[in-house]
Parts: C-alpha cells; sequence; structure tokens
C-alpha cells in the first residue's frame, strides 16, 4: 500500500528516514581479509603483498586506490598492482628469501626526465623558497616544496627529475615515482595534486583494459555501497489529463551493480499541489516501481517528478517529469 500525503515538506523527509530504516542498509567500511583490503571505490582488492608499502607510502592520499588487482606483469614476470596514481611491483631479491615491494618509476617512464641542472653556488646557494637535490640535481620550490616535505619527499616520491614546468596549460613537476599538478583555482587547500600516473602508464603499456573492470570481494558481506547513481523513467511520457503513470526508478553504486533494499520517496509536483508517495524498496535488480493514480490535470501541463533516494548515510536525488496532452 501506498502511503499518501499531502503536502510536500518537512514530511517527505521524514518519510525517507521511515522507509530508510526499514531497509537495513549496511555501514561502509574497507574490508580486510587474508588475501588482501577491498576497495569499494573502485571495486578492486589491494594485494597482501602490497599494503604494508601502501600504507607507509600514504594510502590513498598519495597513491589512491586500486585500479586494478593485482597481476604476473608479462613484460618482466612480477607480480605488480596498478593504483590511481603509481604502480607497485614485488620484486624477487638475491639477498632475501622473499621477494620485496616497491614502486614503479612511472615518472621517469612516462617521459619526465629532464637533463639535470648545474648545483647552485655561492652565497645564496638554491632560489628562495627552493631546494636543490644533488642527488638528482634538480630543484623543488614553493608549494610543491612545502607539499614533497611534508608527506615524506624522496621516500615516498623518489627525487625531482625535471624542474616544474607547463604541460596543457597546468604547473606540473616530475619525480621518479610521481607526478605534482598545480590548481590554483583550488581555494579549499588542494591546490597541489598527484597527477593519476597509474592509469596512464597502465594505457601506454597496453595491458588488457579487462583488468581495469571492478570485481565484487570473495565475501559478498565485505562489498560496501559508496555511491548511489539513479535512473528514472516513466511508461508514458505524454499522457492524458486523468488514468494512471507507471514510474521506473534503478538505483545503482559506485561499480554500476544494482543497489537493493535502498528507500526512495516520491514527489510528485501537480498544477494542483504536491503529493509525496512511499516507494517500494528497490530489488535485487536495483528497481522501485510505482504506478500513480491522478485526474483533472489541465492539458499542456507539466507534472515534475523528484526522486530522493538513501542507503546507509548515502542520499541521492533524481527528477524526472511527463507532460498532459490531452
Amino acid at each position: 500500500m501506498n502511503l499518501e500525503v499531502m503536502p510536500v515538506g518537512r514530511l517527505a523527509r521524514s518519510l525517507l528516514l521511515v522507509a530508510a530504516l526499514l531497509a537495513f542498509p549496511g555501514a561502509a567500511a574497507q574490508a580486510q581479509g587474508e588475501e588482501g583490503r577491498y576497495y569499494p571505490e573502485t571495486g578492486h582488492t589491494l594485494g597482501a603483498s602490497f599494503i604494508e608499502l601502501y600504507d607507509t607510502l600514504g594510502g590513498t592520499e598519495i597513491l589512491g586506490y586500486p585500479i586494478t588487482e593485482p597481476f604476473v606483469d608479462p613484460l618482466s614476470g612480477w607480480l605488480i598492482q596498478y593504483t590511481e596514481s603509481a604502480r607497485m611491483e614485488l620484486v624477487p631479491s638475491r639477498l632475501q628469501a622473499e621477494a620485496r615491494p616497491r614502486l614503479s618509476s612511472l615518472g621517469e617512464a612516462l617521459g619526465g626526465w629532464e637533463p639535470p641542472l648545474e648545483a647552485p653556488t655561492g652565497v645564496f646557494g638554491a632560489g628562495a623558497g627552493c631546494r636543490f637535490y644533488s642527488e638528482s640535481h634538480h630543484n623543488v620550490c614553493h608549494a610543491f616544496l612545502e607539499f614533497y616535505e611534508s608527506r615524506g619527499g624522496p621516500a615516498t616520491f623518489g627525487y625531482p627529475i625535471s624542474e616544474f614546468t607547463l604541460e596543457a596549460g597546468r604547473i606540473v613537476q616530475y619525480f621518479q615515482a610521481f607526478r605534482f599538478d598545480w590548481y590554483p583555482e583550488d581555494r579549499g587547500g588542494g591546490r597541489v595534486r598527484i597527477a593519476p600516473l597509474g592509469r596512464a602508464h597502465f594505457e601506454r603499456l597496453g595491458y588488457d583494459p579487462a583488468l581495469l573492470r571492478p570485481r565484487q570481494p570473495d565475501d559478498l558481506s565485505a562489498y560496501v555501497v559508496s555511491e548511489i547513481h539513479l535512473q528514472a523513467s516513466l511508461l508514458h511520457p505524454v499522457a492524458a489529463s486523468a488514468g494512471s503513470q507507471t514510474l521506473y526508478l534503478v538505483a545503482r553504486d559506485q561499480n554500476l551493480d544494482p543497489v537493493a533494499r535502498a528507500a526512495a520517496v516520491l514527489v510528485a509536483h501537480f498544477p494542483n499541489g504536491d503529493r509525496t508517495l512511499v516507494m517500494p524498496l528497490t530489488d535485487d535488480r536495483g528497481l522501485s516501481r510505482l504506478t500513480l493514480a491522478y485526474e483533472g490535470v489541465p492539458p499542456g501541463s507539466t507534472v515534475e517528478l523528484e526522486y530522493w533516494v538513501v542507503y546507509g548515510e548515502l542520499q541521492a536525488v533524481t527528477q524526472d517529469s511527463f507532460r498532459i496532452w490531452w
């Protein structure tokens, strides 16, 4: 049975909260097991061999989320895994019984190297606001230097292999394993960003794109929905002034998998007033369907439809409409 009330306002949100409590969604979390740590944001599991290195270097802030599963590189025979900003590789060692993980030098591999500079001399040394790294004979300056040093410097990013330069109209600088990009328009404190070299290198080497496809974890209870994407449709885009309209709402997650048991409320804006209805919870296909009966709607008017959806702590809104023609 549909619960219908008039008017809309706080009651619509109250109904949505009540419906959400009935849905019993899980809380967001990262699941870690013996085989690795699953990230629902991209639908990939960080390999157990790489977790310690990943965390030590700064996790998602520095390396971004994993964008592949671990796989054997056909070129080197090593186990590798790509993240948004980097690539990790498990390198065999003659001196140790076990292979050791390290970062690939993506900054160098993607052509960021520039010829080294002469070492600064004289009383003043490197320019104001800059630091010269004798190991690679390049400077890091200003905001890049502050970001670099505050997050581990060479131990995290490797040494600078270029000066700052312009690429596609943006200031960038290459390091052995990373690239910094400058976003002066970002007033929220994120003016220095780490470039997504992981994806760029993956594509440069021509690996199978299927490796990028999101996957569900082996333990399905560990799967976490972190985003809600809605798609609304209806049976009759053009309808009579009295009758019924069948409405469809589909909810999908960050990996475009269906979201079941999401709570939804419809607000239908008719010319003579608003109507608010609680829709059925989404099914295993992520679908909720509702039949909306109405009468006495003037021809030539438009009925605006507003869908509010909640799943756990996530909320999403989308809109649709149909036209009354006769």
